[in-house]
């Protein structure tokens, strides 16, 4: 049994790795025919720390993010490490990696998307989780204001559980319907909302659906710099395991 279970980590590691190299290989290719390429850049630093006489706890959100546009493509790569203590147990060491691929229409306003990504998190009790999959979106609304963006599409998770979440739910594998809501709302120059949120439903079970949200206040000291309040939303609901997080700090955003 020890052995299968090591199997199957390594495998997903591999799928995980092999999309990745995917991604560059097709964005290597692309690229070489690119009139005008964009590079962005941006790194979220936010975290909390309390401490009182009989109690200390600590946590920290931060985020990695490196974009390649042009323009009718995108390609995003983003990591994410949340960690967190209080007082000597361990509330949090969860990390994210993802990417995904973007190719747009001649008026940017429908495009297809590719994704693949690999999750572990100590809170929601998830050893190993991949996910991939392809679907289409649509700019529902995209002034300088307010942009609206909807997508849809199925992925495929493999999803390794610790079983003390819950003993009697087995390791998930299923098919999933991705639908995402993405929004940015530029309040004034200096401050914008942003959030990328996401419903997963199981298409065999309805009762197995994952929620995940990424919600941003920005308020900007110079174009390359932001204070920042992230608030950040993970359920999995077949095992009932969710967190919720409130941090703030920095993010350093630059495009060349």
């Amino acid at each position: 049994m020890l052995q299968l279970q090591l199997f199957k980590n390594i495998w997903l590691n591999k799928v995980a790795a092999v999309l990745f190299l995917l991604f560059l290989v097709c964005l290597t290719a692309y690229s070489q025919y690119a009139d005008t390429m964009t590079y962005s850049a941006k790194a979220q630093l936010a975290g909390v720390f309390n401490k009182t006489n009989t109690t200390k706890s600590f946590l920290a959100n931060n985020n990695l993010r490196f974009s390649m546009m042009k323009k009718h493509t995108a390609v995003n790569w983003y990591g994410s490490w949340i960690y967190g203590k209080q007082n000597a147990g361990l509330t949090n060491n969860d990390v994210s990696l993802n990417s995904d691929y973007n190719i747009y229409d001649k008026n940017q306003r429908i495009y297809a998307w590719g994704f693949a990504a690999y999750d572990k998190s100590y809170s929601l009790k998830i050893i190993n989780r991949f996910q991939g999959g392809f679907g289409f979106g649509y700019e529902l609304l995209n002034s300088t204001v307010l942009s609206l963006n909807l997508s849809d599409g199925i992925i495929y998770e493999n999803s390794n559980l610790d079983q003390s979440a819950d003993p009697t739910v087995k390791d998930i594998e299923t098919f999933r319907n991705s639908l995402r809501l993405k929004y940015a709302l530029i309040v004034t120059k200096i401050i914008e909302l942003r959030g990328s949120n996401y419903w997963q439903q199981s298409v065999e079970n309805k009762g197995d659906y994952v929620i995940k949200a990424n919600n941003t206040l920005n308020v900007k000291l110079k174009k390359w710099l932001s204070i920042t309040v992230v608030m950040t939303y993970n359920r999995i609901n077949i095992t009932q395991r969710e967190n919720f997080l409130l941090t703030y700090g920095l993010t350093f955003d630059k495009s060349f």
